[in-house]
């Protein structure tokens, strides 16, 4: 048991230390070809997931659905219902991925969390049209970190928020081209 514990503590450690290495803000996949990808959507449907130790650390997933809906429409994202999404060609969605893990004894107070978008939309294979993907993804974008256990869900917050900015400006500089275009 003493020995389990043992190992339980270093994985730990070695999974923080691990986290804090890696550069908090990691490269969103927008290039302009993931950006064309956004075309003719007319929206996403929005869906957050939260994983058992974001609920454990107060990050859940219900509390940030208003938020992000305002900021796409504020930014004039169409968000659709999930009837719409699934009665559009593409299946337009962007899922949002929360993940936590929470401190043992050696880093007692902390979590670690990773906020992932990504667009999700149905597509064809070019080699073989018979083939459709029901869920590809376009274009993406995450983030990593650590915060203190009292902070995570302020902080998870900002991050999230600032992710869907990227994904907001993303859109608008396609739907700017396009309308340039007409």
């Amino acid at each position: 048991m003493e020995q389990s514990n043992g190992i339980k503590r270093v994985v730990s450690a070695v999974v923080v230390i691990a986290t804090m290495a890696i550069p908090s803000g990691l490269v969103a996949q927008d290039s302009a070809w993931n950006r064309y990808t956004l075309e003719d959507l007319g929206g996403v449907f929005v869906r957050i997931e939260a994983n058992e130790a974001c609920a454990a650390a107060g990050i859940a997933a219900s509390a940030f659905e208003a938020d992000v809906s305002l900021k796409l429409i504020e930014a004039e994202v169409g968000v659709l219902t999930q009837a719409e999404m699934l009665n559009h060609q593409a299946m337009p969605e962007l899922r949002i991925s929360l993940d936590c893990a929470n401190g043992s004894n050696t880093s007692a107070g902390a979590v670690a969390y990773s906020v992932g978008l990504r667009v999700q939309q149905a597509a064809q294979m070019l080699r073989d049209t018979q083939i459709t993907l029901p869920e590809a993804v376009t274009w993406y974008s995450s983030e990593i970190g650590v915060s203190s256990a009292g902070g995570a869900a302020d902080t998870v917050r900002a991050v999230l928020i600032a992710k869907v900015d990227a994904f907001a400006e993303a859109w608008a500089a396609v739907h700017a081209a396009e309308n340039e275009g007409m």
